[in-house]
């Protein structure tokens, strides 16, 4: 997130709610900026504002997160059946090709430093994505 960005939201955050009274991650447990719906401190894929595993392009950080948890839980965890582990493997399975086609392309570009380019690299994607799905729509 640009730095021009950050402050505007600080900006319109501080009269929106004290500071006293911001959500805390529950991952680092730092005070998080109620307007945002990740935390910028750690960086972690559990949501602060609990309608982002709701948002159609907030929830992709979510869902690309519960794949990891799913995945640490099919190798680390020795308390998960056998059978367990196979269902995980199967989600992941089936919700692979969505985190390449879109979750990939998403991280990427939020990898860019520049605003404008990011926004740009943004547009480009959603326009062709939209024009894959309504190819994937009209010839089936």
């Amino acid at each position: 997130m640009p730095e021009e960005d950050k402050e505007e939201i600080r900006n319109v955050s501080d009269d929106f709610v004290p500071e006293d009274a911001w959500p805390v991650c529950p991952n680092c447990f730092k005070p998080c900026n109620p307007l945002q719906n990740y935390c910028e401190n750690c960086d972690s894929n559990e949501p602060i504002n609990p309608l982002a595993s709701y948002m159609p392009f907030e929830r992709i950080r979510f869902t690309a997160g519960m794949f990891g948890k799913i995945w640490r839980r099919i190798w680390d965890s020795k308390d998960t059946s056998t059978g367990l582990k196979v269902f995980f493997l199967i989600i992941i399975i089936m919700g692979a090709p969505i985190l390449l086609i879109v979750g990939l392309p998403l991280l990427l570009i939020g990898k860019i430093k520049d605003h404008r380019i990011r926004k740009m690299a943004a547009t480009v994607f959603y326009i062709l994505l939209l024009v894959l799905l309504l190819s994937y729509l009209f010839f089936i």
